[in-house]
């Protein structure tokens, strides 16, 4: 079993109003564009980022808190998260926090909840209140600022380490084949960036570390560019970019940089590093990977994705037919996107649509195109009256099932 998240609940953020989504290995949201999929995305970010570097950083990179908090005609709104993970197969931590707005853009953290259960086991949690722990950690200050967040503090001990690692090591992408392009700066190659600007250091530290993992990107990068046969590292005093090896019908290969590849090419290698990097990640979330590439390479990019839930847990957004119907992609993994009266949706497939899909009349794909891929608006409507923030992990339990 993979360490995943089971459940997010969100309230007022961005276009999401109140929802509660439940996660698999792999999901897969599909809507149209506007509806509100990045921004369910965007959320799961908003908490790395507010753990790994701060909240106001996290607020500042998204536009202020005015961007992010959704807005209303009545009292001022609260951001409200909650991630219910399994750790392991004995171990479920239910971590949850409540953002405050102030005058001027200013914030305060009211509310933060961390239980971490082991099965047949000691339970361990912590409560903070407007800066002040309700439920004391031994060894931890009674004391935090009120615009950050305690479980970085907490993390000093081996009960929450586990939490925080998970969510300070999910990754998002948006791969931008511009900036692979480009002559990158030295770097470590631990881990890729959201855009891929350092794709050459983690292709290099792939190379060194894991060649029989290197040796099957290339493979899988050659399923969808014709005729290529290799990608490689290479240093440019002192800048870093690739070069590809490719048949063209002579002797010898040629070769080609980075700079003469197509853009097609260079969002599959971000996507095959993204899947396939030293460091794995404990949740990667990839926007819309089908964008420009070539359709006949869905089959491959959603055998690399499923592969890789394997091992890490996936999140997709996508518009793509293609996706939705690879054989090996259960109608129960995806995710419907709408938007009412602004205010997103996310609910999984309506039981009419699983039974037509069931019942082999219409695949996925052939759904979307006609625009009857339709969700459970009801179910989606039920799992949201019952979000309560800090309400109890085993009544969150029974509700789901």
């Amino acid at each position: 079993m993979i360490s995943r998240i089971r459940e997010v609940h969100i309230r007022n953020y961005k276009s999401i109003g109140q929802a509660v989504v439940q996660l698999s290995n792999i999901t897969v949201l599909v809507g149209r564009n506007g509806a509100g999929k990045s921004n369910f995305v965007d959320a799961l970010s908003f908490v790395q980022q507010c753990l790994s570097d701060s909240i106001e950083l996290a607020f500042k990179s998204r536009g202020g808190i005015g961007a992010v908090r959704r807005r209303s005609g009545g009292h001022p709104t609260h951001i409200g998260i909650r991630l219910i993970l399994d750790l392991d197969r004995e171990t479920t931590a239910d971590y949850s926090f409540e953002i405050a707005a102030k005058p001027h853009e200013r914030f305060r953290v009211a509310k933060e909840r961390c239980v971490v259960e082991h099965l047949l086991g000691k339970t361990y949690r912590f409560f903070v209140e407007n800066g002040e722990f309700q439920e004391e950690i031994p060894g931890i200050r009674p004391k935090v600022s009120s615009d950050r967040l305690a479980l970085f503090a907490a993390s000093a001990t081996e009960e929450f380490r586990p939490v925080y690692d998970f969510l300070t090591n999910m990754r998002f992408y948006s791969i931008v084949p511009e900036r692979i392009r480009d002559l990158q700066e030295p770097d470590p190659g631990a881990s890729l960036s959201m855009n891929g600007s350092n794709a050459a250091a983690v292709l290099k530290r792939l190379q060194d570390e894991d060649p029989e993992t290197f040796q099957r990107l290339c493979s899988l990068l050659s399923k969808v560019v014709a005729g290529l046969e290799s990608v490689e590292y290479r240093s440019l005093g002192q800048m870093e970019t690739l070069q590809f090896k490719q048949d063209v019908g002579l002797k010898d290969a040629w070769t080609f940089d980075a700079h003469n590849m197509s853009d097609g090419t260079l969002r599959m290698l971000g996507l095959l590093l993204a899947v396939y990097q030293r460091e794995k990640p404990a949740l990667i979330a990839i926007e819309e990977p089908e964008a420009t590439v070539h359709p006949a390479a869905a089959e491959v990019i959603t055998s690399v994705l499923m592969d890789a839930s394997k091992r890490t847990q996936i999140l997709v957004t996508t518009h793509s037919p293609d996706i939705l119907d690879y054989k090996e992609l259960p109608d129960e993994q995806i995710r419907v996107v709408t938007k009412d009266e602004g205010r997103t949706i996310i609910a999984p497939l309506s039981p009419p649509t699983r039974a037509a899909i069931r019942e082999n009349l219409y695949t996925p794909g052939e759904l979307l195109r006609s625009n009857e891929l339709n969700p459970d608006v009801g179910a989606a409507s039920n799992l949201a009256k019952q979000l309560n923030l800090f309400g109890s992990l085993s009544r969150v339990t029974e509700e789901a099932a």
